[in-house]
C-alpha cells in the first residue's frame, strides 16, 4: 500500500539525495540510487536497472531523474511518485479510501 503523504525523514532524504545528485556525476547517482529507508518491517526496494520503467507512465524509470516511491507493503516496485500521486487521486475518488493500494500488487 502506498502513502498519500511523506514524512519528515522521507522528505529530508529526498532533499539529501537532491544536493547529492547537484553536487555528484549525475551518471554514478542514478546506477547507484538506493533510498536508504530504516527497515521497520516493511518490504526492501527493488533494486533498480538502467531499464526498468515505471509501471503507470512506461517511461524509464532513471530517464527523467524524477523522485521515485516504492511499494513497502508487499511487491518492493518502484514507481514515480508524480505517476503514484495521480494513481492515488484516482483511487481515492473511486474508493474514497485513505489507504492507496499497489498499481502492480492490489
Amino acid at each position: 500500500a502506498f502513502k498519500l503523504g511523506l514524512l519528515e525523514r522521507e522528505i529530508e532524504d529526498v532533499l539529501q539525495q537532491l544536493h547529492q545528485e547537484q553536487t555528484q556525476n549525475p551518471e554514478e547517482t542514478l546506477f547507484s540510487q538506493t533510498l536508504h529507508q530504516e527497515n521497520d518491517g516493511c518490504i526492501d526496494q527493488k533494486e533498480i536497472d538502467k531499464e526498468d520503467v515505471c509501471p503507470i507512465c512506461q517511461e524509464e524509470l532513471l530517464k527523467k531523474m524524477l523522485p521515485i516511491a516504492y511499494c513497502r507493503h508487499s511487491c518492493g516496485n518502484n514507481v514515480h511518485i508524480k505517476c503514484m500521486k495521480i494513481w492515488a487521486d484516482h483511487q481515492d475518488e473511486l474508493e474514497n479510501d485513505s489507504v492507496v493500494k499497489c498499481p502492480l500488487c492490489r
